[in-house]
């Protein structure tokens, strides 16, 4: 394996040990999930990869699966791609995800459709404009979408990682909130540690 990808695997396995329930993992490539998460070995009780043929029977049987899992005390890590059906097409209703991982960036691969809409936006709006319109906006906006999943609704917490330095550079930071605070760790430790003591903070007593 590269360097990098055994750095997000220690970094990804930090998470999982810190997290109390479920984790979700997003890349931009079903062959960076096999790269990362296959051919990982993670402290959970079972892995599901998505796979390309997914449908929404396949995504909906896996929300399922995620709260018997949790019911029954069970750690679940859970794989797909940025786009698919499980960055986007499941409401993972409940806090059923405790953390959400994500690999990279989808930046769109050149193309001739990918020149041709670089060079209408940059007629359009601008040369300046037209990198972030047609290449990292929409990248840094899958990117929000599977960062929403465990959230969704106004008493839901999680862990959002962020695996590509990329984030913090000034050409796609740019691309996501303002309001957004973003804390870099320098080790898996370091990242371990930051998470529990996030979790220990908005952790509720349990229900009577």
């Amino acid at each position: 394996l590269f360097r990098s990808t055994r750095r997000m695997q220690g970094r990804l396995r930090a998470l999982i040990q810190a997290a109390p329930g479920h984790v979700a993992v997003f890349a931009p490539s079903y062959a960076m999930l096999q790269e990362v998460v296959e051919e990982g070995t993670w402290p959970v009780h079972r892995t599901i990869i998505e796979s390309s043929d997914w449908d929404k029977a396949k995504s909906d049987e896996v929300l399922g699966i995620l709260e018997r899992e949790r019911n029954a005390g069970r750690k679940v890590l859970l794989a797909g791609t940025f786009g698919a059906r499980l960055a986007e097409g499941v409401d993972y209703r409940g806090g059923v995800l405790d953390a959400v991982a994500c690999i990279g960036l989808p930046i769109a691969p050149p193309g001739v459709v990918q020149d041709g809409l670089k060079a209408w936006v940059s007629e359009r709006f601008g040369k300046n404009k037209a990198w972030r319109y047609t290449m990292t906006q929409p990248a840094v906006n899958r990117v929000l979408q599977a960062m929403g999943r465990p959230i969704r609704g106004i008493d839901d917490r999680a862990v959002v990682l962020l695996l590509d330095q990329r984030c913090e550079q000034p050409t796609y930071r740019t691309c996501f909130p303002e309001d957004l605070r973003m804390l870099p760790t320098s080790d898996p430790q370091g990242l371990r540690r930051l998470a529990e003591r996030f979790y220990r903070s908005v952790s509720r007593p349990p229900t009577p």
